[in-house]
């Protein structure tokens, strides 16, 4: 496999969207006590290689069930047209898998059990979309399996990994984290309408009449944005965590692009770059919080 190879397997545009939960989550518990930034480093690693595993194990799924065809979006056509076998990408998936695992280790020898939990249950939710004679991600709850995985469980292991604890102020920001994820799922789902409701899949966009999709992808994106505002309002996080809420004029003239002819190609890219954007003003929001209480 050559360098260009991977980089396709491992989906660039999505990847921004296991950087914020690490950050919102690195930022929250260093509101409760010391960070130790190595080990924060590597969840960051952690979360990049289970997200890179987790695209390449889905394209090979979907291939093998015969979704994915020559019109596919994506790194389909490296199978489809035979620019790559299965049987590598299948390998290549269980190695970054396996690569996640080991150093994931590391992290739960230095924080304890209940990281191995949430790490456990994460990886269970990950199989579950994927894997099975009906996968998740073929079904209505594919954005709500993925705002659980990196929303709370990856913002909460982030914290353990981090500074060794959970807290509230984790918890209520990994909603924001989980709306704007999901978010791009969604936005991956209403590009993929057609095909996928033509080959069987029955996920939420498939189920919503396409102007709905739109305005349920629009109502994702502006809830993340402008929930942490909320939240800084009711002192369940402090007030600058409402950073994000700057970003909602520029998130909504990006949207109502998308509602354009042909403009949803580019809806994962858009929703990609509002959610890392997003995670990183609530996570600086949260470290002007610590700074000035």
């Amino acid at each position: 496999m050559t360098g260009r190879e991977w980089w396709v397997l491992a989906r660039p545009p999505t990847l921004p969207a296991s950087v914020a939960p690490v950050a919102v989550g690195v930022a929250a518990g260093a509101l409760a006590a010391p960070v130790s930034w190595p080990l924060a480093a590597v969840m960051l690693v952690v979360a990049l290689l289970l997200q890179i595993g987790t695209n390449m194990a889905n394209e090979y799924a979907d291939f093998r069930r015969g979704v994915d065809g020559t019109d596919s979006v994506g790194i389909a056509g490296y199978l489809v047209m035979g620019h790559m076998s299965a049987g590598l990408i299948r390998r290549w998936a269980a190695a970054t898998f396996l690569a996640a695992l080991l150093l994931g280790l590391v992290l739960v020898a230095v924080r304890g059990p209940w990281l191995l939990a949430l790490g456990l249950l994460g990886a269970a939710a990950a199989g579950l979309y994927n894997a099975g004679p009906r996968p998740l991600s073929s079904t209505p709850l594919g954005e709500l399996v993925v705002f659980l995985i990196m929303g709370p469980i990856e913002v909460m292991a982030s914290q353990l990994a981090a500074v060794g604890r959970v807290t509230a102020v984790g918890l209520w920001a990994s909603l924001a984290v989980g709306c704007t994820v999901a978010a791009i799922l969604m936005a991956n789902n209403l590009r993929d309408r057609a095909p996928d409701q033509a080959r069987g899949r029955r996920t939420l966009a498939v189920q919503l009449e396409p102007h709905v999709g739109l305005a349920a992808l629009e109502g994702l994106v502006l809830v993340g944005l402008a929930l942490p505002l909320v939240l800084g309002a009711s002192s369940l996080l402090p007030m600058t965590a409402g950073l994000p809420a700057l970003l909602l004029p520029w998130a909504w003239s990006r949207l109502q692009r998308l509602r354009q002819p042909g403009a949803l190609s580019r809806g994962v890219l858009v929703v990609g770059r509002i959610h890392l954007w997003s995670g990183l003003l609530l996570s600086l929001g949260l470290a002007v919080g610590l700074w000035i209480r």
